[in-house]
């Protein structure tokens, strides 16, 4: 694992402009909650892109990373943006990390697998609302780029195993020009 200062130098050495966020987040939208109060998080939230898009639809955001440089980052892009946020710097591989209990009706994470967190996810959805989580599978390894520690890559449909205790809502697993799986599923 990087370390902070690593995270923090990328981060601050980072364009300002705002990426686009992958694909899935704009075809999860069609499954969030409705409602004026409604509150997302994106985990692991890097620069921020997904929190900035959550942002731009009206919904509370918080953006999560062990980067403070990644949460300066994101903070900059949101103030140039005119958008509103809250950022936290949260060690999630910690094995005291706690993300609150049913305090979110969205939960975003992309491109971050720390296997040990996901009771701790499942458990800050609030009930009816949803995770949208996708990252790279084993298969990532032939294209040579991404992660290459296993640890960090799913195996073949292990995703929706992880989340089996929720509703299913979407899966897509897929091996393009990346090898990635996702998925949208509800807490009951």
């Amino acid at each position: 694992m990087l370390s902070r200062l690593d995270w923090d130098t990328r981060y601050l050495a980072a364009n300002r402009s705002i990426p686009e966020p992958d694909p899935y987040l704009r075809r999860a939208r069609a499954f969030f909650p409705h409602g004026p109060d409604c509150v997302a998080a994106d985990i692991a939230c890097g620069g921020g892109r997904h929190a900035l898009q959550m942002a731009t639809w009206g919904l509370k955001t918080v953006a999560i990373d062990y980067s403070r440089g990644a949460l300066r980052l994101c903070e900059e892009r949101a103030a140039d943006a005119g958008l509103e946020l809250e950022t936290r710097c949260v060690d999630l591989e910690e094995p005291e990390v706690d993300l609150g209990t049913s305090e979110f009706d969205v939960v975003a994470v992309f491109n971050f697998l720390y296997r040990p967190l996901i009771p701790i996810l499942k458990r800050c959805v609030r009930r009816g609302g949803i995770l949208i989580y996708k990252t790279y599978t084993r298969r990532q390894l032939q294209f040579g780029t991404g992660p290459r520690n296993p640890r960090f890559l799913l195996q073949e449909d292990e995703l929706p195993a992880l989340f089996s205790d929720f509703r299913h809502l979407h899966f897509l697993e897929s091996c393009e020009s990346n090898a990635t799986a996702a998925i949208v599923a509800q807490r009951p």
